[in-house]
């Protein structure tokens, strides 16, 4: 999205969602808050919308639909949805069903996916907006690193009879975000064929934190922590050797997804032989970004955001205490299962940092990795510099109280 533009991008400081909204979008919301209400949603109903829209298709697993009523519960009661955005919610909460189902039939009708061995995993965890998409795109040069781009994640199941158009139906999706929220892409790029986080193939079977960045949930984020992350885990497992099955490439698997960091545990137990990559970055303007992109992804569903009550929302919430719990889990990891790499170093010295960080996994960082990084440096130097704009103080906190809060955690890294 938005790959070939020749101006910059300016997101600024969030202060109301209807100021980030377009004038067309807040006219939709006004005309639309005065209609009377269409009901109330339902997991039922929107699994019966996705099977019709995909004849042929079985039932969803029933952990699947306990998930989607967690959700959909959530949504009706604590999200407070503008008109737009509850329709939103529901085309995509419809699509993520559709796709839930295409998968389970793909693995029925195909048992020799559940056979497909999943390259050596790399998992890059760490709070979001501490450099893990540029880490990530950085890895996916390497001609032996395999990584979803973003079309094969969201739409991980190829058409059966038809020419494969995946790729240019995420483009279009984007392009609609993009007239949505037009500055949305200064905060977070995006670009159909360009590596994606995994967060879809969890959407898939309506089990993730990250719903709580789209929507205000917090009972299912409740829900959702006090379920057996295997659940989810187990099918993204196999999700993963559907995409490997259909595409076969890559020596290793680079998958992120920043609430990756919060289940090391399960992600030990299913993929004995996983590493990691953990970002770092000063917190304080780690959690204003992070409050930011809260913010703005928000705005694109709901009226209703307060800036000032995000910040120590989000402070006090399982970001602080699963980071630090994280730490402890890789700390007691072998020697070259964990590379630790700065915001700052990465930064400064893209490649540098990544050699170490291939060195700290046991590995070296070869002459066409290395040219092939230098060539997605040299592309991105010229493009335009978009701008983010975002404080602490604007989202309730300050960066003296973050700083404090993480003190450990700033010392040893030294952010």
């Amino acid at each position: 999205m938005g790959s070939d533009r020749t101006k910059p991008l300016r997101a600024e400081q969030f202060t109301t969602a209807r100021k980030v909204q377009p004038w067309w979008y807040r006219a939709t919301n006004g005309v639309g808050g005065v209609l009377p209400s269409f009901g109330t949603p339902s997991a039922e109903a929107w699994f019966a919308k996705a099977k019709r829209q995909n004849p042929g298709v079985g039932d969803p697993r029933p952990e699947t639909l306990v998930a989607l009523e967690a959700l959909v519960r959530s949504l009706h009661e604590d999200a407070a949805l503008s008109f737009s955005g509850r329709i939103a919610a529901g085309m995509d909460c419809v699509r993520m069903a559709g796709d839930h189902l295409l998968i389970e039939r793909a693995i029925r009708e195909t048992p020799a996916i559940l056979d497909t061995e999943i390259p050596s995993p790399i998992f890059l965890i760490g709070w979001m907006r501490t450099g893990t998409t540029f880490v990530h795109r950085l890895l996916a040069q390497d001609p032996d690193t395999r990584t979803m781009p973003y079309w094969e994640s969201m739409y991980p199941v190829p058409p059966k009879d038809a020419k494969d158009q995946r790729p240019e139906q995420l483009a279009r999706v984007l392009k609609q975000l993009e007239s949505l929220s037009p500055n949305y892409e200064a905060i977070h790029p995006m670009g159909a064929c360009e590596p994606e986080e995994c967060v879809a193939l969890f959407t898939n079977v309506f089990r993730t934190l990250q719903y709580n960045v789209q929507y205000r949930v917090p009972g299912y984020i409740e829900w959702l922590q006090a379920q057996d992350p295997r659940i989810a885990y187990g099918q993204y497992r196999q999700q993963l050797q559907l995409v490997q099955y259909h595409r076969p490439h890559g020596v290793r698997f680079a998958l992120k997804d920043p609430t990756h960091s919060v289940f090391l545990d399960t992600i030990l137990e299913l993929f004995p032989d996983a590493r990691f990559v953990f970002t770092h970055r000063d917190p304080a303007v780690t959690m204003s970004s992070l409050c930011s992109l809260y913010a703005y992804t928000r705005a694109l569903f709901s009226d209703d955001i307060d800036p000032h009550a995000l910040g120590p929302e989000l402070m006090s919430s399982y970001l602080p205490p699963t980071l630090e719990r994280a730490l402890r889990i890789v700390d007691g990891l072998p020697r070259g299962r964990v590379a630790h790499v700065r915001h700052v170093d990465v930064r400064r010295n893209p490649i540098g940092a990544m050699a170490q960080a291939y060195r700290d996994l046991g590995m070296e960082l070869g002459d066409p990795a290395r040219a092939a990084m230098q060539a997605m440096l040299d592309v991105e130097s010229r493009r335009p510099k978009d701008v983010h704009i975002h404080s602490p103080e604007g989202f309730g906190l300050t960066a003296e109280a973050i700083r404090e809060r993480l003190a450990d955690y700033c010392q040893r890294f030294d952010l």
